[in-house]
């Protein structure tokens, strides 16, 4: 890389590369499983796979053993490889092994052999089985290819599946291979899958077979959804209908006359009381859901991939998953988008009753100001009153004093008459603190104004 590249090129490049599809032989059997992984199962997979590589004396490289591996625990012509992939929530081990028998019994008999073989092998390296790799099993397939002639009618494959329905069809183009299942879990846990095909490239093979086993995962995966959507359909029903009646109220309080502080006050607690509900359900539930729209998508991507073509009178993989699992998808989105909608309704109810809540309170404030102000007033016209009579007061002082101080001077010998010196003070004491008065009433409306 060059100094000018994006530090990231090189990474986002190889993840073109990542997980290729593994070229199988013209006759060879695909033992795929799945598991769903916690923070700990997780852990204990990178571990296995670390534990095994190193006991086939393979070092491991950090920036790859996080996401993919490939294995040989058996070399050619009876290759056995073990392929590790590890997703976002699961991780999926298959073991590839040579089938040289022709297949003409049901698959169990010949998969339970070949399940002893590989814990053998594993026992051999010191290393856990595959099932003890860590994590639950979610998904488990058994992809049998075959090269030989391809079959006419369901009839004639039916004993590989112990009598059962099969579903069936032409795969990719020209026709050239078939693909047959009864989707019937064995008692083993495994799908069993039959390829019979004429001329496949070893490229081919191992496209189909990478597309059918991450299609049974995804569909198990979004499955998980399933029973989720239908736990929350009485819950979610009793919600709307509780939702629905509280709007009622709401509606017909908007009509009834004064103010009803204690019933905005209970509506809104019951609200309130609904967006938990809700918001617990999206948090809890709703990765859960979207989830499984992703994993629905990529399911129809690779059952696309195998461009399935109808054998008359015989239903596809296509046809079934279109009849028989996307129904159930369908109520996983109808019930998310129910969530959504409650949550939206209760937002949207919870907002009427809050503005007419607040249209109340801003009225109780209109009144209480003007209360408020018909106080200050009335308190104005008080004091004013109070200020006139404190004017007669302090004159009436004040002149007595001045007359007081009259007769003393008087006495003294003066010439002066004290009844003439207050009816001349009288006056002038009382416009004297008059305009004393007037002059502080006007200062403070000055200021309250000005503020």
């Amino acid at each position: 890389m060059k100094s000018y590249d994006h530090p990231l090129r090189k990474q986002l490049h190889e993840e073109v590369h990542a997980r290729p599809p593994i070229a199988l032989w013209p006759n060879e059997r695909v033992l795929s499983q799945s598991f769903l992984l916690d923070a700990n199962s997780r852990q204990t997979q990178i571990q296995w796979i670390q534990k095994l590589s190193a006991a086939l004396g393979i070092s491991n490289d950090l920036e790859q053993d996080h996401s993919f591996k490939m294995l040989s625990l058996a070399s050619e012509p009876e290759r056995v490889l073990i392929k590790w992939e590890l997703h976002g929530e699961f991780a999926t081990i298959a073991a590839i092994v040579h089938n040289p028998v022709k297949i003409i019994k049901p698959l169990l008999e010949s998969r339970l052999e070949l399940e002893q073989e590989l814990d053998t092998l594993f026992k051999a390296l010191g290393c856990p089985k595959i099932v003890e790799a860590g994590g639950e099993r979610i998904s488990a397939l058994d992809l049998v290819f075959e090269q030989r002639p391809l079959f006419e009618d369901a009839l004639e494959v039916s004993t590989i599946f112990n009598g059962n329905t099969v579903l069936g069809a032409y795969i990719l183009a020209g026709k050239a291979a078939q693909l047959w299942t009864d989707l019937r879990l064995d008692v083993d846990g495994y799908i069993s899958y039959f390829i019979p095909h004429d001329s496949l490239g070893s490229r081919q093979v191992g496209r189909v077979a990478r597309a059918l086993a991450e299609a049974e995962t995804y569909r198990m995966a979004a499955m998980l959804a399933f029973p989720v959507a239908k736990s929350l359909s009485l819950p979610l029903r009793g919600a709307e209908s509780e939702l629905s009646e509280l709007s009622q109220l709401i509606a017909k309080l908007q009509t009834e006359p004064g103010i009803q502080t204690e019933k905005d006050g209970k509506f809104l607690g019951e609200l309130s009381g609904l967006a938990s509900r809700a918001e617990q359900w999206i948090s809890g539930y709703g990765l859960r859901f979207t989830a499984a729209e992703a994993y629905s998508q990529l399911l129809n991507k690779n059952l696309l991939e195998l461009a399935e073509s109808p054998i008359p009178g015989v239903q596809s993989l296509s046809e079934f998953m279109d009849r028989r699992f996307q129904p159930a998808m369908g109520t996983c989105i109808w019930t998310q988008r129910r969530l959504k909608e409650l949550s939206d309704r209760i937002s949207r109810t919870t907002q009427t009753l809050r503005t007419r809540i607040e249209f109340v309170n801003e009225e109780q404030t209109q009144k209480l100001l003007a209360s408020m102000d018909q106080r200050a007033r009335l308190q104005l016209r008080l004091q004013q009153t109070v200020e006139s009579l404190s004017v007669l007061v302090l004159t009436y002082y004040a002149v007595s004093l001045l007359a007081y101080m009259a007769k003393g001077g008087k006495e003294a010998g003066w010439d002066i008459h004290p009844e003439i010196v207050a009816a001349v003070a009288a006056p002038v004491v009382a416009i004297i603190f008059f305009l004393i008065s007037r002059y502080r009433r006007n200062r403070i409306l000055t200021i309250v104004k000005s503020s």
